[in-house]
């Protein structure tokens, strides 16, 4: 991390009287009081010790914290996907998010995007959408954005979004398969009991 300031010069800045220091120096202070903060946070955040480990590897006896943008970094290169076949494996997740509500549909989509380390065109990830769309109101708004050149998946999402304020759209509601397999069960109890 550029200008991470080492345990010793820390300490000495935070000996000196603190209306004395220039504002490079309360700024570097800064950045190693939240690099502290950010390792902790880093370190109690994670359900496996995995990110914890990579952390430890960056401390040293000038980074008693580590570092906690060069463990992001390692953990970025070990489990985020580059090459064709996770390209494919991308394509085949975003083609798979339902198309419900558009701002639910956005959320869902860039959870996706942030798990690979492709960068989609804005027309691709808009061709995606308007696969999985079924209104031809919002196919609309979305062929819109597609031959717009400064068109985004984004614009789209929120155009859609404010259609659907408009017209109180909800997510459809699920069947419930435990409620009618109890229905089921029911209409057999009731068989056995009449006619045994």
């Amino acid at each position: 991390m550029k200008g991470l300031l080492k345990e010793t010069a820390y300490e000495r800045l935070a000996a000196q009287d603190q209306t004395k220091l220039s504002d490079g120096e309360k700024k570097a202070m800064k950045l190693y009081e939240d690099n502290a903060k950010m390792s902790a946070v880093f370190t109690l955040g994670q359900k496996t010790s995995a990110g914890a480990m990579v952390l430890a590897q960056t401390v040293t006896d000038e980074y008693v914290h580590g570092k906690v943008n060069e463990a992001f970094a390692t953990l970025d290169k070990e489990h985020q996907p580059r090459d064709v076949t996770s390209e494919v494996e991308l394509e085949q997740a975003l083609e798979k998010i339902p198309f419900g509500k558009a701002n639910d549909y956005h959320t869902r989509f860039v959870e996706v995007m942030a798990s690979y380390q492709f960068k989609m065109s804005e027309k691709d990830k808009l061709k995606i959408m308007v696969k999985k769309c079924t209104s031809p109101t919002y196919a609309v708004e979305i062929c819109k954005q597609m031959v717009d050149p400064n068109g985004t998946f984004a614009k789209a999402c929120s155009e859609i979004a404010e259609i659907q304020r408009l017209v109180h759209v909800t997510e459809p509601k699920k069947p419930n398969p435990k409620k009618e397999k109890e229905v089921s069960l029911l209409g057999k109890e009731q068989e056995t009991k009449k006619g045994g």
